[in-house]
């Protein structure tokens, strides 16, 4: 699935909640569960219909923005998890001092880390980032296969 995302940032996307929205998980992230919260994102997501490598791919995309929190973030947040209609989406939000200017690229292959953003927007349909206020909000989404792909595929 990996579609080559595209990185959106703005405000007021993070606050948009629509009558069809069905929340899946909404967990508080920290370093000691970041491993549990990793198996409850794949637990949601799995159950709203993601599978195979969409599946694997949106929870590494998802674990890439927890673990940004964690080191970089202030160590700890939130993550909410919710379905629209054949959209699952993430939000990640943290407290921490902000990214300051959001340039989302592959670093030099010398460098050490810095990949986890690029790697949520390359392994997603989208990635989002608001960091107009306190703290950064990264979301991801990825498209649900249709109802009936899923049900063949078992």
């Amino acid at each position: 699935m990996s579609g080559g995302g595209r990185e959106d940032v703005g405000a007021g996307w993070a606050t948009y909640r629509g009558a069809d929205e069905v929340a899946l998980l909404s967990e508080e992230i920290t370093a000691a569960g970041v491993t549990e919260l990793r198996h409850a994102v794949a637990d949601a997501a799995r159950s709203a219909g993601l599978v195979g490598h969409g599946l694997e791919d949106f929870v590494l995309a998802v674990h890439e923005l927890v673990t940004n929190v964690v080191r970089h973030g202030g160590g700890s947040g939130e993550v909410r998890l919710w379905q629209h209609h054949d959209l699952l989406t993430c939000q990640v939000s943290d407290n921490g001092p902000g990214l300051g200017e959001v340039d989302v690229a592959l670093p030099s292959p010398g460098e050490v880390g810095h990949r986890g953003l690029w790697l949520a927007q390359q392994l997603t349909e989208r990635l989002m980032i608001d960091n107009s206020g306190q703290g950064t909000t990264a979301s991801v989404t990825a498209r649900l296969p249709a109802r009936s792909t899923v049900n063949e595929g078992r």
